[in-house]
């Protein structure tokens, strides 16, 4: 059974107006992982509020409003001392920055089969588990397409 996540650039292209393609197919992402039972990263909302109120200049209490809504609609996951040890590992391999290793620990440990990024080598699964890149150009990947049923 496919039990999916995604990473921050996933929620931001979907609340960025700049690159509507890529928001249109962000959403769509969004949905189907949402309906399947995926999970969504506590760190990944830390990483959108950052990115929000800086890159997209968003006013800090409208990022708050708007991510605050994200964990009523997908339980969340967050590291552990154990999946910390295994990201170190990770990136101190060179395999992942700290960041993505502790990422894919953490979603690992939580049942996670699948991450949809656009920032990872799609196709490595180096940390147990499948990196998907949704996206095709301003497109749905195949491979997110076929995973997703879309």
């Amino acid at each position: 059974m496919m039990v999916p996540t995604v990473d921050s650039n996933v929620l931001i292209y979907a609340i960025d107006p700049r690159n509507p393609g890529k928001a249109k197919v962000a959403d769509a992402v969004l949905k189907a992982v949402r309906a399947r039972g995926g999970l969504i990263a506590l760190q990944v909302i830390n990483e959108t509020y950052r990115v929000s109120t800086g890159k997209l200049g968003w006013p800090l209490v409208v990022a708050e409003q708007y991510l605050r809504t994200i964990p009523l609609g997908f339980p969340t996951f967050a590291p552990t001392t154990a999946t910390v040890m295994q990201a170190l590992n990770l990136a101190s391999r060179g395999l992942f920055s700290i960041w993505d290793a502790n990422l894919l620990a953490a979603a690992r440990l939580a049942g996670c089969t699948h991450i949809f990024s656009e920032d990872m080598a799609e196709g490595d699964s180096a940390a147990g588990l499948e990196i998907v890149n949704p996206f095709s150009g301003d497109a749905l990947s195949e491979r997110a397409r076929a995973l997703l049923s879309l």
